[in-house]
């Protein structure tokens, strides 16, 4: 293993089984293993077997951030605690952002917590969920309302997942290695915008998660519990999150990385019109983003809508609705409050 992220615990990992089974050595046959209905068909085979994990210690959950709720957290306690998982014990958390995100949370609250690994098979995953210590699950459809702040004991990037995903999958994470780039590294923003979907470089694709990750890191260390410079990674997210929520109450779920790409683009606006951000490099890059992402699923009518959405934002309080914005690129204004 080569270590990405000595503060997040993450490591480049060559060979996924050989890692895997060394970090899990200690557990025993304490070993659990969680995944989704996609991870199971496209990324379990990948993974090899782990020694120590048996097959009826494996749980498998619905796919897609719909399944990130109440209940799905109880099917994985109550399968945890009836196979005798104990506070000794390990839940490997294979899959995307939602594992990660739901898998944390309830390592991290099963008997008042149990260490977990991470296994990030999707580009979103490996940049952003599966690292930091946030965890969490939606409420409704209201994103991440409910979690609790709890590293991984490792997190391991393996190529070989990003193989496995589609267009908009590889385009949904890659939203964030956008957002890493605009608040902390412009030197690397046009290489990311550059990067050619319809025929991937893979090799080149790892390396820019790497540089991401330690974007990621860099925040983290400063600021571990987000009460001050590690809002700068919320860029794009207040609206995002908006934009989220509000195709889940319609019917129509988004990626999550499609919404955080639009709300880029709002953010971008606004880092404009109240800050410092040149009027023309937010339109250079805003046009860049929508051409990669296409048009939003609200429109200018649902203005009204995405602002109630707005105020249940974790970093309101209570004064308006509170942004991270961009004075230019690569810097950050962080708690800039917005009152519509």
């Amino acid at each position: 293993m080569k270590t990405v992220s000595e503060r997040c615990h993450v490591y480049a990992s060559d060979n996924i089984t050989a890692d895997i089974n060394e970090l899990a050595a200690p557990y025993g046959s304490s070993v659990y293993l969680l995944m989704d209905a996609g991870s199971e068909k496209y990324c379990k085979s990948v993974l090899g077997k782990i020694n120590g994990l048996a097959e009826d210690h494996i749980l498998t959950v619905g796919d897609g951030d719909d399944n990130k709720n109440p209940q799905t957290a109880c099917q994985i306690w109550e399968f945890l605690s009836s196979h005798g998982a104990t506070r000794k014990s390990l839940l490997i958390n294979l899959g995307g952002g939602m594992i990660c995100d739901l898998g944390g949370f309830c390592a991290s609250t099963f008997k008042r917590g149990i260490d977990f690994i991470n296994i990030p098979t999707t580009v979103l995953a490996q940049v952003d969920a599966s690292l930091g210590g946030k965890t969490g699950m939606n409420l409704g459809s209201l994103k991440n309302e409910v979690g609790v702040f709890s590293m991984a004991k490792a997190v391991l990037l393996n190529g070989e997942f990003l193989k496995t995903l589609d267009k908009d999958n590889l385009l949904s994470g890659f939203a964030e290695m956008i957002k890493h780039a605009l608040i902390h590294n412009a030197s690397a923003l046009e290489e990311l915008l550059a990067f050619d979907f319809n025929k991937p470089d893979y090799n080149q694709l790892s390396q820019l998660i790497s540089e991401s990750v330690k974007i990621k890191e860099f925040f983290v260390e400063a600021d571990p519990t987000e009460k001050g410079i590690r809002k700068a990674l919320n860029f794009g997210h207040t609206y995002g999150h908006a934009y989220e929520t509000f195709a889940l109450r319609h019917g129509k779920p988004v990626l999550h990385g499609f919404a955080v790409a639009w709300g880029m683009i709002k953010e971008l606006q606004l880092s404009a019109e109240l800050s410092t951000l040149e009027s023309a490099a937010a339109q250079r890059i805003a046009a860049r983003i929508l051409e990669l992402y296409g048009n939003p699923t609200a429109t200018d009518a649902d203005k009204s809508e995405l602002q109630e959405l707005m105020t249940h934002d974790k970093k309101n309080d209570g004064k308006g609705i509170n942004f991270t914005l961009i004075p230019t690129v690569g810097e950050v204004e962080i708690d800039h409050v917005v009152k519509f």
